[in-house]
C-alpha cells in the first residue's frame, strides 16, 4: 500500500505486510533496472522499522532525508510524521531540476500551457503536465545524465522545442532555469525544431528525431488550413555548393515524412539556404551547432 516513486522514475518505495518484515506494515524500496523489471523489495530495516506500523513514506527532493508516519510507543497521537536520514543504498537515483515559465512570445504575458519531456534516447514521455494559468511557471524533477526534448504546446500557438541535456548539478534550489516563449500562429512566423537530428555531413536523420517529427505532424493535422516551408540550414564549414545541397536534401527529408504520414503536398513546400542566414557566428563550436539547424516558416493559416 502507499506506494511512491521518486522523480528518478526508477525507485519504488511502499508499505507492505505481506514481505518478510518485522510485524505490521514495514517499509521497503524496490528498483526499476534497464530491462524493466523491479528489483527484489528490500526492508528498510530496524529501528526504522518495527513491530508497528510503519507507513506513508516519501523522500526529499535531494533524496537525503525521508518521512513516513507510525503508530509506534511514545508518539503524540494515533499516526504521527517522523523523519530519517536515508542511508545510501537506499537512496533514489540522483535527479536534477528544471524551472520555467511559460508566456506569449508578444505580449510577454503567462500562458497555461502543456508541456512534455521525452527521453531522447528511447522516446519514453518522462514528465507531462501544464504550466500554471496564473504565473505560467513549472518545476520538473529528471534523471540526470540524459538527454531529453522539451516541448510545450498550447492551441492557437505554435509548438516551442528545444534539446536538454542533464550533465550539470541543478538541485531544487538552484535548477536549470528555462524560459518558453510560444509565438502566435501568424504569417511568417519560423520555429526552430531543435531535437531534429541528422547524421554528419548526410541527410539520413537519427533515430531521437522522431519524438520532434512526431510533434511537427501533430501540429499540421490539428490546424488544416495551415501551411508551411521547411527549411534547412548549415554552417559554413565545407564548399558553398555542396552546404546548399545539404540544407536542401536535409529539408526534403521532413517534406517527405510530413508527405507519407497524410499531410498534402499543396501545404508544404521545402528549401534550403546553406550557410547564408546563419543565427550565430560560426567561429565557435557552439555557433556553428546552432547554424546547423531545421525550421519552419507559416506560409499560410
Amino acid at each position: 500500500m502507499n506506494p511512491y516513486i521518486h522523480p528518478d522514475g526508477r525507485t519504488l518505495y511502499f508499505s507492505s505486510m505481506g514481505h518478510m518484515g518485522m510485524g505490521g506494515y514495514d517499509l521497503f524500496y524496490s528498483r526499476l533496472d534497464s530491462s524493466g523489471n523491479w528489483s527484489k523489495p528490500v526492508n528498510l530495516g530496524f529501528p526504522i522499522n518495527t513491530y508497528a506500523d510503519e507507513i506513508n513514506l516519501i523522500v526529499n527532493a535531494r533524496g537525503n532525508l525521508a518521512y513516513f508516519s507510525s503508530d509506534k510507543l511514545g508518539g503524540f497521537g494515533k499516526n504521527d510524521i517522523y523523519c530519517f536520514d536515508l542511508y545510501p543504498d537506499a537512496r533514489p537515483i540522483l535527479v536534477n531540476y528544471m524551472k520555467g515559465r511559460v508566456f506569449d512570445s508578444k505580449t510577454k504575458l503567462p500562458l497555461e500551457a502543456k508541456f512534455e519531456l521525452k527521453d531522447l534516447k528511447t522516446g519514453a514521455v518522462v514528465v507531462t503536465s501544464f504550466s500554471e494559468k496564473e504565473t505560467g511557471g513549472f518545476l520538473v524533477a529528471l534523471p540526470s545524465g540524459k538527454e531529453y526534448a522539451l516541448h510545450v504546446s498550447k492551441e492557437a500557438y505554435l509548438f516551442y522545442s528545444e534539446n536538454v541535456s542533464f550533465t550539470g548539478d541543478y538541485s531544487a534550489e538552484k535548477p536549470l532555469l528555462k524560459d518558453v516563449p510560444l509565438q502566435p500562429v501568424a504569417m511568417g512566423e519560423i520555429v526552430v525544431m531543435n531535437n531534429i537530428f541528422f547524421e554528419t555531413g548526410k541527410a539520413d536523420l537519427k533515430p531521437e528525431s522522431m519524438v520532434e517529427l512526431e510533434k511537427l505532424l501533430d501540429l499540421m493535422r490539428k490546424n488544416p488550413g495551415l501551411s508551411i516551408e521547411i527549411r534547412g540550414h548549415t554552417d559554413n564549414v565545407g564548399a558553398d555548393e555542396l552546404n546548399m545541397k545539404l540544407s536542401e536534401n536535409r529539408a526534403q527529408v521532413v517534406y517527405n515524412y510530413l508527405i507519407n504520414n497524410g499531410i498534402h503536398a499543396s501545404r508544404l513546400t521545402f528549401k534550403g539556404f546553406g550557410k547564408t542566414i546563419p543565427v550565430a557566428s560560426n567561429d565557435t563550436a557552439e555557433g556553428r551547432s546552432l547554424n546547423r539547424r531545421t525550421e519552419f516558416k507559416v506560409v499560410e493559416k
